[in-house]
């Protein structure tokens, strides 16, 4: 009985993550005022032209709730930053991302594990992203929960590095070496690290 609650608890909770990803982004969207293309496309760009390609991310599996908004809240910047279309994933895009990450304490120190999944509009994977970014010293809280130490500099180097390489698959360029931490991009026999 004590595992199907825990089942449902944490079925509900990736559904309503996936429903505060949904929000947040139609949320950005209108505050922005950067509505593209006609009212009854239901196609709205958080950034960018209309030439771009369209983005959406389809979900951001594995970090608790606070965290999960702060990596939303993050993208919606960081993708703002480049100039990159992001749309509803409500709406037709020409790339949709699958993001997971995963917190684990290794020898005393955090790390944020990540992948990133595009997949282009036929529902192909195109692209895989993945890397991990330090998180610091664990401590005896960070063992018990390893996502405090995700704070807004390491969420904003996974988004840059995830961003970098799926600019560069767009515009058809290697991406550029990331700042920190190490990441491996994958396409067509394309391995970066």
């Amino acid at each position: 009985m004590r595992e199907a609650s825990i089942i449902l608890r944490r079925a509900s909770g990736t559904m309503l993550r996936a429903c505060a990803v949904a929000l947040l982004l139609s949320a950005a969207c209108a505050l922005g005022g950067c509505a593209s293309g006609s009212a009854t496309s239901g196609s709205f760009a958080m950034a960018g032209g209309g030439d771009s390609p369209t983005i959406a991310f389809e979900s951001i599996d594995g970090p608790p709730p606070q965290v999960f908004d702060r990596m939303v809240s993050v993208l919606d910047s960081e993708t703002k930053l480049r100039s990159l279309q992001v749309v509803s994933r409500e709406t037709a895009a020409a790339y949709r991302v699958r993001s997971y990450l995963a917190a684990e304490v290794v020898r005393g120190k955090t790390a944020i594990a990540w992948v990133w999944d595009v997949y282009d509009r036929d529902h192909q994977r195109a692209l895989r992203l993945s890397g991990e970014e330090a998180a610091g010293k664990a401590g005896r809280d960070a063992v018990r929960d390893p996502w405090a130490a995700a704070d807004d500099l390491v969420l904003r180097r996974i988004a840059q590095a995830g961003l970098s390489g799926l600019s560069g698959m767009i515009n058809g360029t290697p991406p550029d070496a990331p700042a920190s931490g190490a990441y491996r991009l994958s396409a067509l026999g394309y391995t970066d690290r």
